[in-house]
């Protein structure tokens, strides 16, 4: 029995000595696995999507014009998981708040230039810009804004850039449905402004359909991120709806609201009765009744008077009555 451990003793120390002389017997260590994912060739760390906002608030903050941020969006969002890209998306909005007074303000410079001014009335409505001749630096730095997801806007014969929200729904796919929702509602208002003037510049059924996009959303997102400015949008489009009454709404000679406007807040609890906006419209519609659908007293000299007391409580109250329906209790 001896023997056999020192034989074995032996051959063990002979094969050690074999291993550790000349090249032709490596020892080979084994990387454990998952190991080689951890660490890209190189050796530097992997980028993660956490380092992609980063780098964009980066570029937000040095960006020289929208165009490069665009292109980084185009670049990052596909790979970006939809929080990841509702924060990109975000920031982007931050950039353009900080970006377009400035932008605006070199426009004004330069429309103030008659040669200028004389070259943009070229661009016609509905505008493009492929109507300007003659001038295509001019309209090479238009087109260099548009990319950037600027679109332009012309408020009585003054032009001015906003933010091409219609444009920015091409990263629908990427974004979550909060998001998504965000960005239809502002595409509405970005395509067409709902008041102009101090007017209301479309009908009372398409600003009816605002309203019950915003609800949509407050509804489907009570924590959204754009919940704030959703609740805001819609306090406008709803107080617009209920009491602009400035030019076509009303009968001069009698103080009272005219049959299709009345009709119209009908046929909006009729179709949208489950909704809570039907709630404040149905209320409303109530306190017209009761003062005979007379909305202005009679004033002196054929001018209209003031609103009757009843009437104009529900106007100051529509405020609280949407906070009570839609803003969740703290």
């Amino acid at each position: 029995m001896k023997r056999k451990v020192i034989f074995m003793l032996l051959a063990m120390s002979a094969v050690i000595v074999v291993s550790g002389c000349g090249n032709s017997q490596k020892i080979t260590v084994q990387t454990p696995a998952g190991q080689h994912e951890q660490q890209p060739p190189g050796g530097q760390p992997a980028e993660t999507k956490e380092d992609a906002l980063d780098q964009f608030k980066l570029l937000t903050a040095q960006a020289k014009d929208a165009a490069e941020v665009i292109r980084f969006l185009d670049e990052k969002l596909p790979g970006a998981t939809p929080k990841q890209a509702d924060q990109l998306i975000l920031e982007l909005e931050h950039f353009y708040d900080r970006y377009l007074p400035s932008l605006n303000d070199n426009f004004d410079t330069m429309l103030a230039k008659p040669e200028t001014a004389q070259k943009m009335n070229e661009i016609g409505y509905p505008m493009d810009v492929n109507n300007i001749k003659g001038d295509d630096t001019l309209k090479q730095w238009l087109m260099d804004q548009m990319a950037g997801g600027l679109a332009l806007g012309n408020t009585e014969g003054m032009f001015f850039w906003k933010v091409d929200y219609k444009a920015l729904q091409k990263y629908n796919r990427y974004v979550s449905t909060d998001i998504r929702s965000y960005l239809a509602l502002k595409a509405l208002d970005a395509e067409k402004n709902y008041i102009e003037d101090g007017a209301l510049a479309v009908s009372r059924e398409e600003l009816g359909d605002r309203m019950m996009k915003a609800e949509y959303y407050m509804i489907e997102h009570p924590e959204g991120l754009r919940f704030k400015e959703v609740l805001q949008a819609y306090k406008a489009y709803l107080d617009t709806y209920l009491t602009d009454y400035r030019y076509d709404a009303i009968d001069d000679r009698t103080g009272k609201l005219l049959p299709d406007v009345k009709k119209s807040y009908r046929t909006f609890v009729g179709e949208h009765p489950e909704s809570k906006t039907a709630i404040i419209v149905k209320k409303y519609l109530e306190a017209i009744e009761r003062n005979k659908d007379v909305i202005y007293e009679k004033g002196s000299g054929g001018m209209q008077g003031p609103l009757k007391k009843d009437i104009q409580s529900f106007w100051d109250s529509i405020d609280l009555k949407v906070n009570s329906l839609f803003v969740p209790e703290s």
